[in-house]
């Protein structure tokens, strides 16, 4: 990962609002992420394969 300067807010210090606001994000997509990951692991979990009907009697 290539070295990036902080971004700065108006006063010349480092925008810690603009931070907070990215690292939300992130935070949210990834929890996304796993919540998405998680309820397909407990729905293959649960898979559970009918039988088929038969029209036979």
């Amino acid at each position: 990962m290539a070295y990036q300067t902080p971004k700065l807010d108006e006063y010349g210090t480092i925008d810690m609002a603009y931070y907070k606001k990215l690292a939300a994000q992130e935070r949210s997509e990834y929890l996304s992420q796993m919540a998405a990951s998680l309820s397909a692991k407990i729905k293959s979990f649960f898979h559970v394969k009918l039988p088929k009907l038969s029209t036979n009697h």
